[in-house]
C-alpha cells in the first residue's frame, strides 16, 4: 500500500514540478511566517566596525580580539552590580538536567531536579576539579554526581552526600558552593550581591503569565561588548530617541547606522517619541520607570492603529518589564534582560508575552530588534564619560546614574588597567 502510494506521488511530482515546487513554497512561507521570531545576533555580528574593504576569517576573528582589549577605555563604574540577572529560560532547562551556564566572569552549573526545582552551584567538584557540566548527572531527585569519581553532592546546600567507593566519614569541607536563585514569569534568575547580602527586592509577579492568558510570542538575543550601566542609563536619555531611533529601520540597510541617514529632518516612516524617566517611589527605590508613548507616520501624517503605551519598570541593574498598551491590537510585557557575562560582554534577551495577534507581534519584535541593534553600534564603540557635559533636554541622565549607584558598593569587582579584576564575584552563600 505504502509503495503503490509513493508511486503515485512520484508520478505526480514528476508530471506537475512547477504546482510541487509551489506548494512546498508556500509551505515554507508558511511555516516561517507563523514561527514565533528567533533572532540571536553573536558579538561581532552586529554593531563592530571591520574596516573597509571588511576583514574576514581570521583578520576578522584577530581584529575582534583586539577591539576587546582597545574597548577598556574611561574611567568605568565596577563592571559587576548587585542585583538579579536572568541566566536561562523556563522551557530550556529540562527536568534531570544540568546546564553550564557564563555569568560574572565565570561558568556555573544550572540544575533542575526531578520534581522540577532548579539550583545553581558551581561547576567544579571540590574533590579534584572536574566539572560537573560535562558528563554529571542529576541523581536523588535534586543531587549532582561528579563524572570523574561519581561523589554526590546536593544541589540545594552543596553538601556532599555520598563518596560511592568510601564508608567513612565524608569531610566537613566536601561542598561545592550554592547560588541564590528563582524561578519566575519563564525565567530563571540569579541573586548576587557583592557584600554577601541577602537579596533586597523581589521580582514581580506577571499574572497574566502565570495564568496562561498572555502566551510567549517570540524572543530575540545580542551579544554586544560594552559596560553593563551604559544599557539601561537609554532609559533615561531621552533626547537619543528622536535622532537615533527617528526613522524607521530600512529594508535594505536595516539596523546598520554607518549606511543609514539619521539626520533627514523628515524621514518617510518615522517614530515620534515622547517619554521621561523616574524612580518609583521610595519604598521601591530599586526600581526606575520610564513612561513612553508613541506611534509613526507616514510623510508627516500619523498612521491609524500604530500608537503604543510603555510603561518600562527597571528592578535593579538587570531587569526590565516593558508593559504595552497597543490599544486594539491588545496588551503584552517584553522582559528585556542583561546578563553580564563578563565584565565587558553583555547578553542582551527579548521576551514578549500577550494577547496581541501572531503577525503584529512578530512585526513588533522584529522593528524592536532593528532599533536597538542602532544602540548596539553606540554601545559597543562608545567611551563612558563619567562626567558628560549635559544641556537642558538631554534627560535625567546624572540622575539615573545616581539612581543606578546604589547597586554598587566598595567590593564591587572593578576592571584594572590590564583587563583583570580587583576581586572575583562570589555567592552571598560563599561568605
Amino acid at each position: 500500500m505504502t509503495k503503490m502510494f509513493l508511486e503515485h506521488l512520484w508520478e505526480y511530482v514528476i508530471e506537475h514540478p512547477i504546482a510541487v515546487l509551489v506548494a512546498v513554497a508556500v509551505l515554507y512561507l508558511t511555516h516561517i511566517t507563523l514561527k514565533p521570531l528567533n533572532r540571536i545576533r553573536r558579538l561581532g555580528d552586529v554593531g563592530l566596525f571591520f574596516g573597509k574593504p571588511e576583514l574576514t576569517g581570521f583578520y576578522r576573528e584577530r581584529q575582534l580580539e583586539r577591539l576587546k582589549l582597545l574597548r577598556r577605555t574611561g574611567d568605568l563604574p565596577p563592571v559587576f552590580p548587585n542585583g538579579w540577572y536572568c541566566v536561562c529560560e523556563s522551557e530550556k532547562l529540562e527536568k534531570n538536567q544540568i546546564m553550564e551556564i557564563t555569568i560574572l566572569g565565570q561558568f556555573l552549573s544550572l540544575i533542575r531536579s526531578e520534581s522540577g526545582t532548579v539550583y545553581i552551584t558551581d561547576s567544579y567538584c571540590p574533590h579534584i576539579g572536574a566539572n560537573f557540566n560535562i558528563g554529571g548527572r542529576v541523581v536523588r531527585d535534586n543531587c549532582i554526581q561528579c563524572p570523574f569519581h561519581g561523589w554526590i553532592f546536593s544541589a540545594e546546600t552543596g553538601k556532599c552526600v555520598e563518596v560511592p567507593y568510601d564508608e567513612g566519614r565524608i569531610p566537613e569541607q566536601a561542598k561545592v558552593t550554592t547560588w541564590p536563585c528563582i524561578e519566575r514569569n519563564n525565567n530563571i534568575y540569579l541573586w548576587y550581591h557583592c557584600d554577601g547580602v541577602e537579596p533586597e527586592w523581589q521580582i514581580p509577579e506577571i499574572t497574566e503569565i502565570t495564568e496562561g492568558l498572555w502566551k510567549l510570542g517570540g524572543r530575540t538575543e545580542h551579544e554586544l561588548m560594552c559596560h553593563i550601566q551604559e544599557i539601561p542609563e537609554n532609559g533615561a536619555d531621552i533626547a537619543h530617541l528622536n535622532y537615533l531611533h527617528k526613522s524607521a529601520p530600512e529594508i535594505t540597510n536595516g539596523s546598520d547606522i554607518i549606511k543609514t541617514d539619521l539626520s533627514d529632518p523628515q524621514p518617510t516612516v518615522q517614530h515620534v517619541w515622547d517619554g521621561k524617566w523616574e524612580v518609583k517611589s521610595e519604598e521601591h527605590k530599586h526600581c526606575g520607570v520610564m513612561h513612553l508613548n508613541q506611534f509613526m507616520t507616514i510623510w508627516g501624517h500619523k498612521v491609524p492603529l500604530t500608537s503604543s503605551k510603555l510603561v518600562a519598570e527597571q528592578h535593579g541593574p538587570g531587569i526590565v518589564h516593558m508593559l504595552f498598551d497597543f490599544g486594539m491590537w491588545g496588551k503584552g510585557v517584553v522582559f528585556q534582560t542583561v546578563t553580564p557575562e563578563e565584565p565587558l560582554l553583555q547578553r542582551v534577551r527579548f521576551r514578549i508575552f500577550s494577547n496581541i495577534p501572531w503577525f503584529f507581534v512578530k512585526f513588533f519584535m522584529t522593528v524592536e530588534a532593528m532599533q536597538f541593534e542602532r544602540d548596539v553600534f553606540i554601545w559597543s564603540n562608545k567611551k563612558y564619560i563619567k562626567s558628560p557635559l549635559l544641556v537642558r533636554n538631554d534627560g535625567p541622565i546624572q540622575k539615573h546614574r545616581r539612581w543606578f549607584s546604589q547597586f554598587y558598593t566598595e567590593n564591587s569587582p572593578r576592571m584594572m588597567k590590564d583587563g583583570s579584576l580587583s576581586n572575583q564575584a562570589k555567592s552571598i552563600f560563599d561568605w
